[in-house]
Parts: C-alpha cells; structure tokens; sequence
C-alpha cells in the first residue's frame, strides 16, 4: 500500500547498545555496595577503598568502551566526549604538585598555584625573628617531662599533674600554634625546651622551640631528602633528650649528637654505611642508656650482617657494639627486664626491637641475641611499639591483616618444661596465627590494669589481655584514623589521623569519650607528647602546644 511506512525492527546492536551501559552502572553499584557494606568485618579500609577506586575506573573505562564502539551517537559526539574526558584528566594531572595519601590510601591533592610549605614556614619564621628575647635554656630530668619517643619507657605511659576532664565547659587551652617543616617525628621535651626534626626543602633541621612560646631556639641543619610518594617526604624519628644533648636520626640515616642548650653538633655518624635503607626510610628513635646510644639500621644487605642493633659511645660516637641479622622495620629500639632464670631471681634487662621478620631480645650490654619470634608482615611492616606485661610476656600487632599476639619469655625452661634451664625460649600465650581483635597498623596500643586500649584499624578497641577478647570497640565516634595515643592517669590523650585532639576514659566498662577538639589540619601521623599538663602535637605542615591542665593552670 502507497503512503504506509512499514516499523523498521530494531536490530540486536542497537538494542544492545541501549542495555549495556545500565548493565555496567548496575554491577559497579552492586560491587560498591559488598565492597562497603557486605565485606567481613576484619578487612582493612584501606582495602575497600583501594577496590572501590578500582571498580571505579574499571567502570569508566567500560563506559568509555560502550561509548566509541557499541553507542548509536554520531562518530564526532563519540570521539568528542572521550576526548574531552582524556583532556580533562591530563590537565588536572598537570596542575598537581603532589598527591598525599592517609593511612587508608585516601588521595589529597595538592595543585601548584597553592603557595609551597615550605615558602609558609620561612615567612613566620622571619616574622618571628624579631619577637624579642625568650628565656634561657634550661633542661630538667623530671618525671614529668617527655624526653624521648612515647616517653620514658617507650610504652606511652605520662607523667604530670591531674588532667581537665570536661572538656565541654573548659576545653584545652591554645598555648600556640604555627606552621613547621615536613615529617612525622613527634616532640621530645625536657624543662623548656621542645626538640622535633623536620624536613625543610633538601635539609633535615633538627629544631628546638621554646615550650612556652613556640619561638625557635636553635636550628641544626644538614643536606639530605628522603622522599617516598606514598609515605610522603621527611624525616620519622623523634629526638631524644639525654644528659644535655639531642640525639635525632633523619630518614636517611643520618645520626647526629648536639648540645641541647645550643643545637651546636658534637659528633654525627651515618648508620646506612654499607648498607640500604628501607622502603619508607629510617624511623626508630635513638635509644639512650648507661653510655650508649641504641639505633637500629637494620641489615638490609649482606655487608650489613650483624649490625641490625648498633651502640655508640654517647659522648664520642665511638662505636661500642653491633649485633643482629635481619632488616629494620619501623618500629623504636626499647628497653624491658626479664627473669633470668637464675635462683636468686635475677633480671635480664634487654632491647627489644620489633624488625622487618619478627621481634627479639638482645643483651643490652652488647653480647647478641638472646630469643626471637618469627612474625612476618606485607613488606615486613612492624611498626608498633611492643607492650610489656607482668606474666613476663610481651604483646606485639601488626596491621595489613595479621593482627596481634602474646608471647611469654623467659629463660627457665618454657611452658613444657623441656628446654634447658637457663636458656631463653619464647612462646605464644595467644595468637600464633594472628588475633585479628586489634590489628596494629601505624600506632602503638597502651596498658592500663591488664587491658590493653589501641586503634583497630583506626577505631579504638579495648582488648582484655588474658584472653585476648574484646571488652569493646568504639562506635563511629570512635574511630580516629590512623592516629596515636598516650595514657595519663585513666585518661588517654589521642590524637587522630585528622589532626583531633580527643580525651578518653581508659576503662574497660565502655567507651566513653569526655571531649574532643581540631588541633591541627591535615593528616596527623606523628606521635604527641604531654609533658607538665601539655599536649605537644605536629603532623607535616604545623605544630602547637595545648594545655590540657584541670582547675587552676
């Protein structure tokens, strides 16, 4: 029939380009939704978000597919759209000067019309170059000061007076506030003086401020940049303060004695010679003791064998002893005691070293290895302090999965009973295979009465170290990143990832946090000190001094 136009059927390409690209968004919506909601309550955030950027771009490069080969536009709009997209992308990678990642692999971007960090720092400093005279230097050696990392015996435990706890009618008070160089060292702090190492430009600056404003005392500085894309640049160990000096190690390797009074250096060694650094660079804080000073290189190559621990002579730099064969995770040297197994109950007192292969004890007067535990991590990853306990037992975690464990030693033979008496042996009270109830990644737990209160892979946990059970896990409010705490008294001081300041009843009832405030920006990795009633805080780009003192401060 004349005038009638007959339906052309729609063919199956056509078809088939109209369903496809809903196809694609539904099985990328359903893969978002396991990955975040359905996933086994132990897996790591960092996992979910690394696959949820995965799904993300397997799903654009899907759609970009459909878009050229299978969509029904016009040839122009096809190549048009993708090539807009591809122009796009290139731009926005051009204008970035870096990327910064969270413990969780989280991206900030940070473009090149911002002003660099490092120009922020050098204009305060000038400003601050003319405030006038600050008080002399003056170092003490009183319990309540912080001289080192995570205080005295590296277990996170403070000293000080009674700590404000209504944080809502009385927050902590800004004490000061200013921008710092790079790096994740904390503070060590003695009298009135407060000693950090920070990255500045292609320098390490090991810096003393004035506890009580801020102003910088002395600056020592030297030639070396560490640079690592996804840790970021910098410097990691915190100083320590000793008999009047300043012992600071840099990323590098770069060990370093000076005056404390003046910054002026009397001796310095590099503790990579002969050998290689590791993947995110030098991060153990100088351990001081007796006469010498404790690092831990790390024996990253064969030349290197033996000199894992390594003691200088505190006054001269004069090497006193080595000992150790394995490479050098992220962790801090520390001391702890053990029974003997002697009969009149005598006392081992050793250094502990949590490395790239396990944890060990070795003679502090420099005659080796005395036990060890195998515990192996993704890229040898031990970052956390160890945790001394009564029994006499140790608690060690790690993150990526593993989780933590108790081990007991001692040198009277072992559980059994079958090892000689007097030789050392280590054995796992619980989590050979790794109790996934408090999985460690970047910050150490802290002990109070048995308990043992930590960040669970950002969210705080109070774990009952008899049985290694939860009493409990924070709800949304608890969670604080990758962040570090401290414990004072039954409160714990902790600093989140985010750069909060939070205060926390350490009670194994429930969690029950009493206040919490912004102290700083940006991510925060380095680990506070609180020293006299003062919260001493830094993360790569700023620093301040908060007191956290109750009535009458």
């Amino acid at each position: 029939m004349t005038g009638v136009t007959t339906p052309v059927p729609a063919t199956k390409r056509s078809q088939f380009s109209v369903w496809l690209p809903w196809v694609i968004l539904v099985l990328a919506a359903a893969a978002e939704t396991y990955i975040w909601f359905l996933t086994p309550a132990d897996w790591e955030r960092a996992n979910q978000f690394v696959s949820s950027v995965g799904v993300g771009l397997v799903t654009l490069l899907l759609l970009a597919a459909w878009l050229l080969f299978f969509s029904s536009f016009r040839t122009w709009v096809r190549l048009g759209a993708v090539g807009g997209v591809v122009l796009l992308w290139i731009a926005f990678y051009l204008s970035l000067r870096e990327v910064k990642f969270s413990g969780d692999m989280v991206p900030t971007f940070v473009f090149k019309w911002s002003p660099t960090h490092d120009d922020l720092v050098e204009a305060h400093r000038r400003e601050r170059s003319d405030a006038g005279e600050i008080a002399p230097v003056e170092i003490t050696d009183l319990p309540t000061d912080s001289p080192e990392y995570r205080n005295r015996k590296r277990d996170g435990v403070v000293q000080g007076p009674p700590l404000n706890r209504d944080w809502q009618t009385k927050p902590p008070r800004l004490v000061w506030r200013q921008p710092c160089g790079g790096g994740y060292a904390g503070f060590a702090v003695a009298g009135n003086l407060a000693v950090t190492i920070e990255q500045r430009r292609d320098q390490e600056a090991v810096v003393g401020y004035d506890t009580a404003t801020g102003a910088e005392r002395w600056v020592h500085s030297y030639p070396a940049l560490f640079s690592e894309k996804l840790g970021g640049d910098g410097p990691r160990a915190t100083p320590t303060i000793a008999g009047g000096d300043v012992f600071s190690l840099g990323a590098t390797g770069r060990l370093v004695c000076l005056d404390a009074a003046t910054g002026k250096e009397k001796w310095a060694k590099d503790i990579l010679a002969d050998n290689e650094n590791i993947a995110w660079g030098m991060s153990g804080s100088p351990l001081v003791y007796d006469n010498v000073v404790v690092v831990n290189p790390g024996a990253q190559t064969e030349a290197a064998k033996g000199r894992a621990l390594v003691a200088y002579e505190r006054t001269t730099g004069k090497e006193v002893w080595h000992a150790g064969d394995y490479p050098a995770a992220y962790g801090s040297p520390m001391l702890a005691s053990f029974s003997d197994g002697s009969d009149n109950g005598g006392m081992s007192r050793q250094v502990l070293i949590f490395d790239g292969q396990g944890i060990a004890g070795y003679a502090a007067n420099g005659q080796g290895e005395l036990w060890r535990q195998k515990w192996e991590t993704q890229q040898g990853i031990n970052v956390t302090q160890p945790v001394v306990l009564n029994m006499p037992s140790v608690f060690i975690s790690s993150g990526y999965g593993v989780g933590g464990a108790i081990l007991g030693v001692g040198a009277w033979g072992g559980p059994d009973g079958l090892q000689q008496k007097g030789k050392w042996a280590v054995w796992f009270h619980w989590g050979e295979n790794g109790n996934k109830k408090l999985r460690c990644k970047f910050s150490s737990p802290v002990l109070r009465q048995g308990d043992l209160y930590g960040l669970d892979e950002g969210v705080l946990v109070c774990l009952d170290t008899r049985t290694g059970d939860r009493k409990w896990k924070g709800d949304r409010s608890g969670r604080y990143g990758h962040g570090q705490l401290l414990l004072a008294d039954d409160l714990l001081v902790i600093l989140s990832e985010s750069g909060e300041l939070a205060l926390v009843e350490a009670t194994p009832d429930e969690f029950r946090e009493l206040g919490r405030i912004q102290a700083l920006d940006g991510k925060t990795w380095n680990c506070p000190a609180l020293a006299n009633g003062k919260a001493y805080v830094r993360n790569h780009q700023e620093m301040a001094c908060y007191d956290l003192g109750g009535a009458g401060r």
